[in-house]
């Protein structure tokens, strides 16, 4: 009984204290936070109030211009484990866990942070704006490490959500985000299939950007695509080419470069057989060096499969054949070549039968 009463005493006497934090000055108020950390310290029936507590102190510390001392005291803070604690709430506080030490560049710890959301949770209607926070700082995080796909994901589960459909001007920049990013993305058979989900899908709302529903067809036509694009000053205008909100605009404007020039090998790679370098550079419009590093690039990727002659100045296109692949050729024409045999000796026998039975008709006559 008496350590029960302790634990009421000391909950109790937590909870007045916190009431007076917000009117007091703040050197007074930082040292009564100090004060009811020590007493809150290690005790699991105040644990909820230990994290709120350490939250204001960090929120002191950023307001003192130390984001990094912010950082280092909320991100300790385990609030994924409190069962006493709403779930609003502890999605707020991850969040600004993630804010504060994406504040500081520590990037690998806002993947660990962001692990202790389930994006299941994120999908209610009452955590519409905390599922938007949570994306725009994944965002962040994915374009540090340059996976410009996973970015796009990113833009597409914000572009889903209910508030953001339901508003022209906030889902036409997130849809032409998720789709610029999903162009700067590698190539591979994800990405084709969420260009041509996006393309089929949301028709009708690119249709009132055409400007970027041209940059996606560019990418899905099996065409070659002349650089400077149409309405490029259109294009490059787009936050995505900008170095605000996310540093690096410059960068991705030579990433989309890059794309085309790779659809554009790829578009080649599929009507020849074997090119010319200098007439590969002049379809793709670069020198020689950049289109044999770019071609190079994209042989040790797997995304094409190419072998170049330099002394004779030729690119042949096409993956070489192993002896077993041979070995299958082979017996696919003469299983091929056997059946012919066998069509055409049926042919003759028939053609035989047919002139026997015409010969005895007139022999009858």
């Amino acid at each position: 009984k008496k350590r029960g009463q302790l634990k009421r005493a000391t909950t109790d006497m937590v909870h007045l204290v916190m009431g007076w934090l917000e009117g007091l000055e703040k050197d007074r108020k930082i040292e009564l936070i100090n004060t009811l950390n020590e007493v809150t310290d290690g005790k699991i029936f105040v644990e909820v109030e230990k994290a709120r507590l350490t939250n204001m102190m960090a929120k002191i510390k950023e307001d003192e211009g130390d984001a990094e001392e912010a950082a280092n005291l909320l991100q300790e803070v385990q609030v994924e484990s409190f069962g006493a604690m709403e779930r609003r709430e502890k999605t707020e506080y991850i969040l600004n866990q993630m804010r504060l030490v994406l504040l500081k560049k520590d990037f690998v710890r806002t993947q660990i942070i962001s692990r202790k959301l389930n994006p299941k949770l994120l999908d209610t209607d009452d955590f519409q704006d905390l599922k938007i926070r949570y994306y725009e700082f994944m965002v962040q995080y994915w374009l540090h490490e340059k996976k410009f796909l996973d970015a796009s994901k990113a833009y597409l589960s914000m572009f889903n959500t209910k508030c953001v459909r339901e508003d022209e001007s906030k889902w036409k920049p997130v849809l032409t985000s998720h789709a610029l990013y999903l162009t700067l993305a590698q190539y591979d058979n994800e990405q084709e299939d969420m260009l041509n989900r996006l393309d089929t899908l949301e028709a009708k709302k690119l249709d009132k950007v055409p400007v970027f529903q041209q940059v996606i067809k560019i990418f899905l036509r099996k065409e070659i695509v002349a650089w400077p694009l149409t309405n490029e000053a259109e294009i490059r205008a787009h936050p995505v080419f900008q170095d605000t909100p996310h540093e690096g605009g410059g960068a991705r404007w030579d990433m989309l470069k890059k794309r085309v020039v790779q659809h554009n090998i790829k578009v080649i790679s599929g009507y020849y057989e074997q090119i010319h370098t200098k007439r590969l550079c002049e379809l793709i419009g670069l020198d020689e060096k950049e289109a044999e590093a770019e071609l190079s690039e994209l042989v040790c990727s797997k995304f094409v499969a190419a072998k170049i002659d330099r002394p004779a100045g030729t690119i042949k296109f096409g993956r070489k054949q192993t002896y077993t692949d041979r070995l299958n050729d082979w017996s696919d024409s003469i299983t091929s070549m056997l059946d012919l045999v066998e069509n055409t000796c049926h042919l003759i026998q028939k053609e035989q039968m047919v002139h026997a039975a015409r010969a005895k008709l007139k022999a009858k006559k």
